[in-house]
């Protein structure tokens, strides 16, 4: 296995992984409340530190807001994907907090050319294409 291969399954492993635990805290802080030594054992289970811990929750908090608004400009419903397929949703917001087009992201969403650029850069594309043809994750 290629070692390419290799980091990117442990890339999806781990961040399925943090998906789960993600989701028993419900805001910011109370991952912050648990205190530095729960941090840690957590991100010990996770095969990290605790710094990167915090760093990866403060990223999910915020780090994928240009996600969903690229998904509302693509009449992409990010409720219903969220509710439908959290294990999705969770890795393309892990994606897009990392993401290096975040700039030109952010100018096709204030330009309102994201749709017909987003192809480029994005680095859900497939993902996004792929939710767009199911009518039931659709807004008008």
């Amino acid at each position: 296995m290629a070692m390419n291969e290799a980091s990117g399954s442990f890339a999806a492993r781990l961040s399925h992984l943090y998906g789960n635990i993600r989701n028993c805290f419900q805001t910011l802080s109370d991952l912050d409340e648990l205190g530095p030594e729960l941090q840690s054992e957590i991100a010990a289970d996770l095969g990290i530190d605790r710094h990167r811990l915090l760093e990866l929750n403060r990223l999910a908090a915020n780090g994928a807001e240009e996600m969903e608004r690229l998904m509302q400009a693509l009449h992409i419903d990010p409720v219903e994907v969220r509710l439908l397929s959290p294990n999705q949703f969770r890795e393309m917001q892990s994606n897009c907090s990392h993401c290096a087009s975040k700039e030109q992201c952010r100018h096709d969403l204030g330009m309102h050319q994201a749709p017909e650029n987003f192809a480029a850069y994005c680095v859900n594309a497939g993902e996004m294409n792929a939710l767009r043809v199911q009518p039931d994750l659709l807004v008008d």
